[in-house]
């Protein structure tokens, strides 16, 4: 129960972020250096686009953000760059403090960090529903979360493997395995 609630405060906060100021540009940002090498990761892997596309049958903007429309009254159709890094910080920082509530044992930093681009790519409701999770907590079963994440390669509706999500997870794989 108390995941459940977890869950449902972190949705709200990434899609529904009340302290944002969109009339505003965000300031230069500050990486810190725990977060240094998944944010540059991300940055590398994902791409900045400053308009929406749809990658893998969703619907992205910045650095795969999808939620920037739902929480941006101002500008629904287009992102700065600076925003885009500024959001990205901040939904990486979400799911590094969830992981730190839901998984019960210890993970090193590249371990965490391959969880956030996980998470990032799927979902919190995927990841708290998913394999992985139960491998951790109930079996404490490090060894198979890369055949777990070699398995994650479909986008939504397809039957066939997409060779950017098989990448994705290979590179994923070689952060756990650090």
């Amino acid at each position: 129960m108390k995941n459940i609630i977890i869950m449902m405060l972190l949705a709200i906060n990434i899609a529904l972020p009340a302290f944002e100021l969109w009339d505003v540009e965000p300031r230069q940002i500050t990486v810190p250096a725990q977060y240094q090498d998944i944010y540059m990761f991300l940055r590398r892997i994902e791409g900045f686009h400053a308009t929406w596309f749809v990658r893998n049958g969703i619907r992205v903007i910045g650095y795969g953000d999808r939620d920037y429309d739902l929480s941006n009254p101002v500008n629904k159709n287009a992102i700065t760059e600076n925003m885009a890094n500024w959001r990205l910080l901040r939904n990486i920082r979400i799911i590094d403090n969830y992981l730190d509530t839901v998984v019960e044992v210890p993970l090193t930093r590249h371990q965490k960090d391959a969880l956030i681009s996980y998470i990032y790519s799927t979902s919190i409701p995927e990841f708290t529903n998913g394999n992985i999770l139960r491998l951790l907590n109930q079996k404490r079963d490090y060894g198979d979360v890369p055949n777990e994440l070699r398995k994650a390669v479909l986008s939504p509706g397809e039957k066939s493997p997409n060779s950017w999500l098989v990448s994705r997870r290979s590179q994923e794989i070689s952060l756990w395995s650090r």
